[in-house]
């Protein structure tokens, strides 16, 4: 956060309270989506499909909290097009992400897809202070320095990055995380002024009608992939969209988007957790070294975050 915004909260306790829970609910939006790999380890569709489906659910689980809300309805009609244009090119963000996460975990370990994705931190990182909207202390760099090494220990098993399939796994979720990166900016710059169910409505709903035009152009069809699938994206568009990328959405409003991705870092230890006693992917010494790691790195973020501070 800007100094501005530490004074500010210093000065508005209401504020300061919020930013408190906000922090208390992306540790637990986190834990949700956690669960997203395993999900998509569970189904046998292709990832562009599932992907589609899961925003198609969640877009319809939204469809009748934002219409069936005069507030939200007004709003809806009250929005500038400035900031619909920001909204839709957030969806297109997000959509590609979960296209790339997708593929990448069936094409490497459950461990390195979430450490990777987890990379989104260094890009939110490196964009923010290359435009100066904020600034990083020494431990605050370090922290952050401290849970990428971590996490990259948390991925390391099994033969590492290496091979073919693995390596390819590997470079497109580094793509996904720069997706998620730039799509989590957008959110901070337009939830300021959004509230945080008409936000995400209007993001879900551009991510759902851009995946469903790829499946559209794409060789692969809606249906015919099993039961399996659908309950899959259901789960996800539940525990993974509403339960944890909304509860994002909802703490950027008063936690920097440097922060969300730090504390989201620390997913591949929930998920390597989730594919031992569902799949047997046995932990490793490297998996417990890191995640300790990647604890330290986080509050060491937390602490001194603000340079200012």
């Amino acid at each position: 956060m800007s100094e501005n915004s530490i004074n500010s909260n210093k000065k508005n306790p209401s504020a300061d309270r919020l930013a408190k829970w906000a922090l208390l609910l992306i540790w637990a939006g986190m834990l949700g989506t956690s669960t997203s790999s395993i999900f998509v380890r569970f189904s046998t569709a292709p990832s562009l499909v599932l992907a589609a489906w899961r925003k198609n659910f969640v877009t319809l689980l939204l469809l009748p909290v934002v219409l069936g809300k005069t507030s939200y309805r007004q709003e809806l009609k009250q929005l500038d097009r400035k900031t619909v244009l920001w909204c839709l090119l957030s969806g297109c963000f997000l959509a590609v992400h979960f296209w790339t996460y997708f593929q990448g975990v069936h094409m490497t370990t459950i461990a390195a897809s979430q450490v990777l994705v987890g990379l989104e931190v260094l890009f939110v990182a490196i964009i923010l202070a290359i435009t100066g909207q904020e600034k990083y202390s020494r431990w605050a760099k370090t922290g952050i320095g401290i849970a990428l090494v971590g996490s990259v220990i948390v991925a390391y098993s099994r033969g590492g990055f290496s091979g073919g399939s693995m390596l390819a796994g590997n470079i497109i979720e580094i793509i996904s995380a720069f997706m998620i990166a730039v799509y989590s900016l957008i959110g901070k710059k337009v939830r300021s002024g959004v509230s945080n169910n008409v936000y995400t409505f209007l993001v879900y709903g551009t991510s759902a009608l851009v995946l469903d035009l790829f499946v559209l152009i794409s060789p692969y069809h809606f249906t015919g992939y099993g039961h399996i699938n659908y309950w899959c994206a259901l789960g996800m568009a539940v525990f993974c969209s509403l339960m944890g990328h909304s509860i994002f959405n909802w703490a950027l409003k008063y936690q920097s988007p440097t922060t969300l991705a730090m504390i989201k870092i620390i997913q591949p230890v929930f998920a390597s957790a989730w594919a031992f006693m569902l799949f047997a992917e046995q932990p490793l010494w490297n998996h417990f070294a890191g995640g300790i790691i990647v604890m330290l790195g986080i509050f060491l973020y937390v602490r001194h975050q603000n340079a200012e501070a």
